[in-house]
């Protein structure tokens, strides 16, 4: 049977994070989660030239144990990556993990895991995580290229403007309903001129209310 993975989103800034490996593996799951703000651990006897550029200038938020994975390393994890080249250490890492109710992810041993990466869109203020469980990335890829081809350009800042009037509107209006009206006519209106002045979100904001209270 098929594991079902709810998709969380989850607040990892600060967070422990351990990768195990040092390859490509590990460097493009670190690259994927600096954006995010954990505290990242390496552990492995070498990495390649790209972790070792991005260790340099993650200004002390990745950190290199230059040695072999040991169980000790899992102490005070928050959450766990098992993506060094031997299949069998992957595995027991998960084991331990486990055993530990950390959550892991085993690179290309979707049985193995507990949480799985989803293929990701950014745009600013929006993240999309598109996943097959685990049972087809390349399709998780191509589904990524075609969403991604849809979003429209600005869509990312559109949403940190909207966010920066929630409070606003939820000062001056009580009703849920009506706020929710607001909210409608400032996307599409966002959406249609590829965003707006605070000017042209205020005067929006009175023309609503305006019409709600007739």
């Amino acid at each position: 049977m098929t594991v079902a993975y709810f998709p969380f989103f989850v607040d990892i800034e600060g967070k422990k994070c351990l990768i195990a490996g040092g390859g490509t593996v590990a460097c493009r799951k670190a690259l994927t989660l600096m954006d995010y703000g954990p505290d990242i651990v390496i552990v492995a006897p070498r990495v390649i030239p790209e972790m070792e550029q991005l260790i340099k200038e993650s200004k002390g938020k990745l950190t290199w144990r230059c040695r072999k994975f040991e169980e000790s390393d899992l102490e005070h994890m928050d959450f766990v990556i098992a993506a060094t080249s031997d299949e069998g250490v992957n595995r027991m890492i998960s084991i331990w993990c486990r055993k530990g109710k950390i959550p892991v992810n085993v690179a290309d041993i979707q049985e193995e895991c507990s949480f799985i990466f989803p293929a990701l869109i950014k745009e600013g203020e929006i993240t999309v995580g598109i996943s097959t469980g685990g049972s087809s990335p390349a399709l998780a890829r191509y589904l990524k290229k075609k969403l991604k081809e849809a979003i429209p350009k600005g869509l990312g800042s559109l949403a940190g403007q909207l966010g920066s009037y929630r409070d606003t509107v939820r000062e001056r209006v009580d009703s849920l309903p009506v706020r929710r009206s607001i909210f409608k006519a400032m996307t599409e209106e966002g959406i249609r001129q590829e965003g707006y002045t605070r000017e042209q979100a205020e005067e929006l904001i009175e023309r609503k209310l305006a019409e709600h209270e007739k």
